[in-house]
């Protein structure tokens, strides 16, 4: 029983793209109607995430931000739940917005994906900014926009150059 546990968890963690898949949707160009690829884009982040600013004018669109535990866990809490009766937010979660956006390369388009990570540490007033590429950001993060560069990717296969 424990290896079929144990064998179902590695096929699990196998389900994600390649770290090859990431690069190639990373570095993809595009070639087409710049309103089509961010429509198609747009579709893409919104059906994994909530939109909070769609701007057709910049061609980005910004996903409502999502509270993470440490541990990867969506969390339903925030900073203001502190103290309330048995609630908390757990120290050093993760607040987590995801800006995709398309952007002209050298005659083609790109699609840059960014997150924009704070971090609650207990007792600190004020959210801390986290860099991505932070030592001590847990992989899952760098994960959610791997993730949707790869799923953006796969959308926009048919203006790949």
């Amino acid at each position: 029983m424990r290896n079929l546990i144990m064998t179902l968890a590695v096929l699990a963690a196998c389900g994600g793209p390649s770290g090859k898949d990431v690069a190639m949707a990373k570095q993809a160009r595009y070639q087409g109607d710049k309103l089509e690829l961010f429509a198609n884009m747009k579709q893409t982040v919104e059906s994994k995430y909530k939109l909070d600013v769609s701007d057709e004018t910049q061609l980005a669109v910004k996903t409502t931000a999502r509270w993470y535990t440490p541990e990867g866990l969506v969390s339903n809490w925030t900073p203001s739940d502190v103290g309330t009766q048995g609630h908390k937010l757990p120290d050093r979660s993760l607040n987590i917005t995801l800006v995709a956006q398309v952007l002209p390369s050298e005659g083609n388009w790109v699609v840059h994906i960014e997150p924009v990570i704070l971090r609650f540490n207990a007792n600190q007033p004020k959210l801390e900014p986290v860099r991505l590429d932070d030592p001590s950001l847990p992989g899952f993060v760098k994960g959610k926009s791997d993730e949707l560069a790869f799923d953006v990717n796969k959308k926009l296969k048919q203006w790949e150059v």
